[in-house]
């Protein structure tokens, strides 16, 4: 560099003048006067530095504002880049304008691509000279910070030269070209903010003419989003639509907008289904069309959704119940049980959970079980243990001998005979008031040791716990008031909700309506556009494929090797991909090279001439064990393995 030089010329200077200084032959004038030199020698080389940290702060800044244009001139080259796969992207978000946009939106971002991609070209331009040595890094940042600010309209076209002069420019073969540069510049991006001006008014007047279609669209995709996830729970939890049938799929559908008043989802419906079909043997087209219906019926009366499905599939298939029936009788054990102070719900959850006393007891369409279940609630236990008490009395031998062993025990004669005919013909509700009414007041439970009172419980098959609740609650125990299905009104699931959640519901289950209806339509439209796509995709797919392999047959693994010149004419590794000189050879070695401190990634040097051949080393190379030595462009040198490495002018590296 130039400074550089000035630098040591200057360094040098005062060296000598600081040498004379010290001799004592020099007369007082002439002392005087070197150190008068001597004083400005050491200003110059003071402000030589300063420069050269000025060029050097100049020469980031400059590679920064590059880098920075280099950026936005891509950004503006990928927004003129719009592919079929973005503008599809903006459709299917509504986006309309910006799906197809207009002719002056597009002559714009061309101009503005174009101005962009012109910055970034002379900007480059400066920083090669630059590096040349035309210009100094302050000035070449002082041209590019121009050109930026010509090409955003933040200087007026009869200042450029003043800007110019400023850097010491004004006069030379450079700083006419960049007037003459920068005032086409300003044309340029004086027309470029006009062609701004132009989109932005054809948008405005474009977007409002499309404005309610936009809406329209945006209306239209949602419900198609709608429709489609209830296309994909079905196939979720179904698989192929294809083979699912058309009354099946009609009869989910159907059911969604039924689900829907209780705030259920098609996710719901298609599970309900599943269970009722998968579990119960029910048929895919009936599970589909009571779907809706048990939803609400769960709703109703607090179970959830698959409780409702597994109660109604027990109904069914130990009861011999229609759907409709089934859902009767539930409705009406929820309503005697509200009828007789018991909590509804646990007694249908019991009913849920009891298909083996269903199929063991169940008589007139499950009405017994029911009253039953009811009964089991009013005394603290559930179904299954009174139906399981039943079981224990038909176990006559061990019923028997245990009835025998607890009258003797409490000194009082127990006999559940009666209860036994009652469980025989499979009414549980009866021949659980028939014990009931033998286990004696609560106090005189209480007056019981451990022993008699175990004895009890053991004679029903009970623990003593629940023996405790039956004599607790034994008035409760006598036949229920009312009866199930015949006696009572259909509830619906709106009725377990405010009547403002009601009202919102009604809402979704008129936009469930309306994608039903407009869905498949929609649908049909989404598959032309996957028709589309197909191809497209494929096409792609193809390409990186081949793409893909095309790499991977050029990529050659090895271990060791020599390359002659222009065998390699790149490298890629982490310190980042370089470009070889056609000249350069290359060694590959897994060997260990020492950089002759201890430290392996270097070389050392040995005396010129002791590897032998033509070649003249320009330094000296020190080889340690195992090591072995990469050879640039070096001129006829044989190694003892019969290597030749490449020829040419430079040296050793």
């Amino acid at each position: 560099m130039a400074d550089l030089r000035t630098e040591k010329q200057i360094t040098a200077e005062l060296e000598s003048q600081k040498r004379l200084q010290n001799d004592g032959r020099q007369t007082d004038k002439s002392r005087e006067e070197r150190v008068k030199r001597i004083l400005a020698l050491e200003k110059e080389l003071t402000d030589t530095k300063e420069k050269q940290i000025d060029q050097i702060s100049a020469h980031i800044k400059l590679n920064k504002a590059v880098n920075k244009l280099k950026v936005e001139a891509q950004k503006a080259e990928e927004a003129t880049n719009k592919s079929l796969i973005v503008r599809l992207q903006h459709l299917m978000k509504g986006n309309v304008v910006q799906a197809w946009g207009n002719k002056a939106e597009r002559e714009h971002s061309k101009s503005q691509k174009d101005l962009t991609v012109e910055v970034k070209k002379q900007a480059k331009e400066y920083q090669a000279r630059a590096s040349a040595g035309e210009l100094t890094n302050t000035q070449a940042l002082g041209l590019t910070n121009l050109t930026e600010d010509i090409s955003k309209g933040l200087i007026e076209e009869q200042n450029i030269q003043e800007r110019i002069n400023s850097l010491g420019l004004e006069g030379n073969d450079i700083g006419d070209k960049v007037l003459k540069r920068g005032t086409k510049l300003a044309e340029q991006s004086a027309g470029t903010a006009l062609k701004g001006k132009e989109a932005a008014a054809a948008t405005a007047k474009w977007a409002k003419r499309l404005g309610v279609a936009g809406a329209a669209f945006a209306v239209l995709y949602k419900i198609a989003q709608q429709f489609a996830g209830s296309v994909d729970a079905i196939g979720k939890q179904f698989g192929s639509l294809n083979v699912l049938s058309q009354d099946f799929q009609k009869n989910l559908f159907d059911s969604s907008e039924q689900a829907s008043k209780v705030g259920a989802s098609m996710e719901d419906v298609a599970s309900t289904a599943a269970t009722v079909s998968s579990e119960f043997g029910v048929g895919l087209t009936a599970s589909g069309k009571m779907a809706g219906q048990l939803i609400d019926t769960a709703k109703a009366v607090g179970l959830s959704n698959d409780e409702a499905a597994k109660l109604s599939g027990i109904l069914q298939t130990t009861s011999g119940l229609s759907a409709q029936q089934a859902e009767r009788l539930t409705e009406g054990a929820f309503q005697l049980a509200a009828a007789n102070d018991v909590n509804p719900s646990a007694v249908l959850k019991d009913m849920a959970a009891s298909s083996e006393a269903f199929a063991s007891f169940s008589e007139n369409g499950g009405d017994n079980i029911a009253r039953a279940a009811v009964q089991a609630r009013a005394l603290g236990l559930s179904l299954d243990t009174t139906a399981k008490i039943a079981e224990g009395l038909l176990d006559f031998e061990t019923s028997i001998g245990k009835e025998l062993e607890s009258s003797v025990l409490i000194g009082r004669q127990l006999n559940f005979q009666k209860a036994r005919e009652l469980a025989l013909n499979n009414d549980i509700e009866g021949a659980i008031s028939n014990i009931v009414s033998q286990l004696g007041s609560e106090a005189e439970f209480n007056e019981l040791n451990s022993i008699q009172r175990k004895a009890i419980a053991d004679s029903i098959g009970v623990s003593v716990g629940d023996m405790a609740k039956m004599v607790a609650n034994q008035d409760k125990a006598n036949k229920l008031a009312g009866e199930t299905a015949k006696s009572f009104a259909d509830i619906i699931g709106k009725d377990a909700m405010s009547e403002l959640t009601a009202a919102a519901n009604e809402l979704k289950t008129l936009g469930v309506a309306l994608a039903n209806t407009l869905g498949p339509i929609l649908m049909l439209l989404a598959k032309a556009v996957n028709l589309l796509l197909v191809p497209l995709g494929n096409m792609v797919s193809g390409l990186s494929s081949s793409i893909r392999g095309e790499f991977a047959n050029a990529t050659t693994t090895i271990n060791d090797g020599i390359f002659k010149p222009g065998g390699i004419t790149h490298m890629m590794g982490p310190s980042g991909v370089f470009s070889l000189n056609p000249r350069d050879s290359v060694m590959a070695t897994t060997n260990r090279i020492n950089d002759g401190q201890g430290g392996v990634g270097g070389f050392s040097t040995f005396p010129q001439g002791t590897l032998g051949g033509g070649g003249a080393l320009t330094s000296e190379v020190t080889l340690k064990n195992n090591d072995l030595l990469f050879v640039t462009n070096y001129m006829g040198s044989n190694f003892a393995n019969g290597a030749t490495l490449g020829t040419g002018e430079n040296s050793v590296s």
